[in-house]
C-alpha cells in the first residue's frame, strides 16, 4: 500500500513544489520516476539539474507523522541500498525531527515550506522556512494550538513523568481527560517531540523541544489574566521579603529559576523582573506597596494563573514556586533576557537528566 498510496504521492508532489520555488532560475527539478516505476524501495527519485547539466539525485521517502527513532534507521538503510542521498518528505516536520535529520545528513521538505537540501557535488544548499506548528488535517485528531489549560497540564506532566507512561496514567498525572491527552500526544508525535511504542505508551520526551513547542502558542502575558504591571519603589529584594508572608501566591520567572540553580551557580543575568502568580493580583500589589506602571518600565508583574491549582497552599510556610516546566516556559516568554535564564536552567537540569538535552 505504501508506494501505491495517493496521499504519499501528494506529499512528494507538494514537497517538489516547495523545493522548486527555492531554485535559481537557471536550475530545474526533475522527477525522474515515481511509484509507478515498480521500484519498491522508494516513493520517488528526483534530480536537481544545473545550467551546465550537472545533476544531484535524491531518493525520496514520504511518510506522515513519524518519530525519529522509527524513521532514521529506515532512511539509513534506504541510503545504503540506493547509493544516493535520501530526501525525507512529510506533511509537517517539527523542529526536533528537523534537527535529527540534519544531524544525520538527510535532506527534508514538508508541505508547509520547511526545506533543507544539500549536496557536495554539485555544491547545493537550499533552505526554506515553514509553519511554526503542524497543520490540522481532516484525518488527524491532533490539536493545532497548545495554549489551553489541558495543554498546560499535559505538557507539565510530560516534562516530569517517569517513562514509559501510558495515556491513562499520564491523564491522571495531568488531571485531564485521556481523550485530551491523546489529542495533544498526536500533535507532539507528529512534530517529533514525543515517541510512543506499539502499545501507545510514551517512551521518549524531548523536554527542551517540548517547552519550545509549547511557547509557540503559550506566553505568560497572554495565557494568564488578569495581569498587572508595577514598580517596586523599595527594590525587588525587599518585595521578595514581604512576599514571603503572603498566601495564595507562587513565584515564577527569574526569582523561581534562582531557587532551582545549584548554590554554586550564579544566574546569567541580574534579577530585573519579579514575576508572580496570585489569586488576586491587584490586592497583592496593594499589600506589597507597589506602584502601577506600564509593561516597558515595570519591574514586577503579577498575574492570576490560568491553572488555579498552582496556588494550592503548600505544606509549609515557604514561598511556593511554580512547577519547573512552567517556570521555564514563562522565562522563554517574559521580556528582557529571561530566555537566557531558561537556557541556563535547562543546561543545569540536563546534567542530571538526559531528557533535557534536546
Amino acid at each position: 500500500m505504501r508506494n501505491g498510496d495517493s496521499r504519499e504521492t501528494g506529499l512528494v508532489d507538494d514537497a517538489i513544489d516547495r523545493i522548486s520555488v527555492l531554485l535559481p532560475a537557471s536550475w530545474r527539478l526533475d522527477k525522474r520516476h515515481d511509484t509507478s516505476s515498480g521500484d519498491p524501495r522508494v516513493d520517488a527519485v528526483i534530480e536537481l539539474v544545473g545550467p551546465t547539466g550537472q545533476k544531484a539525485a535524491f531518493l525520496v521517502e514520504a511518510k506522515r507523522s513519524v518519530s525519529a527513532p522509527l524513521l532514521l534507521p529506515v532512511l539509513r538503510e534506504l541510503e545504503r541500498a540506493g547509493g544516493i542521498p535520501v530526501l525525507f518528505v512529510s506533511d509537517y516536520i517539527g523542529p526536533a525531527l528537523r534537527d535529527a535529520l540534519a544531524s544525520e545528513g538527510f535532506g527534508f521538505a514538508d508541505t508547509t515550506g520547511w526545506v533543507r537540501v544539500t549536496s557536495a557535488d554539485p555544491l547545493i544548499l537550499l533552505t526554506g522556512q515553514g509553519a511554526a506548528r503542524a497543520p490540522r488535517t481532516r484525518q488527524s485528531s491532533a490539536v493545532t494550538r497548545l495554549n489551553g489549560l489541558a495543554a498546560s497540564r499535559t505538557i507539565r506532566a510530560l516534562a516530569t513523568a517517569d517513562l514509559p507512561v501510558g495515556v491513562r496514567n499520564l491523564a491522571g498525572l495531568a488531571d485531564v481527560s485521556p481523550g485530551s491527552v491523546s489529542k495533544h500526544l498526536a500533535t507532539l508525535v507528529s512534530e517529533g517531540i514525543v515517541d510512543r511504542d506499539e502499545n501507545g505508551s510514551v517512551i521518549t520526551v524531548r523536554r527542551r523541544a517540548l517547552l519550545r513547542r509549547w511557547v509557540v502558542d503559550y506566553s505568560f502575558a497572554k495565557a494568564n489574566s488578569p495581569i498587572g504591571y508595577y514598580i517596586a519603589p523599595r527594590g525587588l529584594e525587599r518585595t521578595l521579603v514581604r512576599l514571603a508572608d503572603q498566601r495564595s501566591v507562587a513565584l515564577t520567572g527569574s526569582a523561581a529559576a534562582r531557587r532551582l540553580l545549584p548554590e554554586s551557580t550564579t544566574s546569567v543575568v541580574p534579577l530585573r523582573l519579579l514575576a508572580i502568580y496570585a489569586a488576586r493580583p491587584t490586592e497583592l500589589a496593594s499589600r506589597l506597596g507597589l506602584i502601577d506602571a506600564d509593561p516597558m518600565t515595570a519591574n514586577v508583574v503579577i498575574a492570576r494563573p490560568q491553572d488555579p491549582d498552582l496556588l494550592t497552599p503548600a505544606d509549609n510556610d515557604e514561598l511556593a514556586a511554580a512547577p519547573v516546566p512552567l517556570v521555564i516556559a514563562d522565562l522563554l516568554t517574559l521580556p528582557g533576557r529571561s530566555d537566557a535564564e531558561a537556557e541556563q536552567l535547562m543546561d543545569v537540569l540536563a546534567n542530571d537528566n538526559e531528557a533535557w538535552k534536546e
